[in-house]
């Protein structure tokens, strides 16, 4: 990782907004979480991933207004824990949240427009950082509309394709 690149766009880029523009959740026809015995032993799969990101530009209150915008993937499957530890290769899913996220940040700085690098080195370090306790309090809650048991998500899961 480039940290002279990451530092620069630290610098230029500020946090303003997270919003979801998909979304999907399903619980199995054959769980009910209330009565199934598998709802005590239950465990969790992930999926976080940066997949785009583009400079887009707007009419603002004070004229043009330009913001960076990071696309992320993210997703949880919660399947039962017998089957993960059984080494089963593709368990049961029993439930699952999925949802495509933005995170956008004002550029405070316009030269970091043309450093492509900085750009996609702070998407795929620091974007997590922003998206994921939004996306864990949406998991949360969309988990508890489904009658699912509280499960507790780590306070940060990187973003699988980060530069390592």
């Amino acid at each position: 990782m480039n940290t002279e690149a990451l530092n620069k766009a630290i610098a230029s880029l500020k946090f303003v907004d997270v919003f979801v523009t998909n979304s999907t959740c399903n619980l199995n026809p054959d769980f009910d979480p209330k009565f199934d015995a598998r709802s005590e032993n239950l465990s969790f799969q992930t999926k976080n991933f940066v997949t785009a990101s583009a400079v887009i530009e707007g009419e603002g209150e004070d004229g043009l207004l330009q913001m960076f915008r990071v696309t992320s993937e993210l997703g949880i499957r919660v399947v039962c824990k017998d089957d993960v530890e059984a080494g089963v290769d593709e368990p049961e899913v029993l439930a699952l949240v999925e949802a495509t996220m933005e995170a956008d940040y004002s550029i405070t700085d316009a030269s970091i427009i043309d450093d492509q690098e900085a750009l996609d080195t702070f998407a795929l370090n620091n974007v997590s950082y922003h998206v994921w306790p939004y996306w864990r309090e949406y998991v949360t809650s969309q988990l508890l509309r489904m009658n699912m048991p509280k499960l507790v998500l780590p306070m940060l899961l990187r973003a699988s394709n980060q530069e390592k």
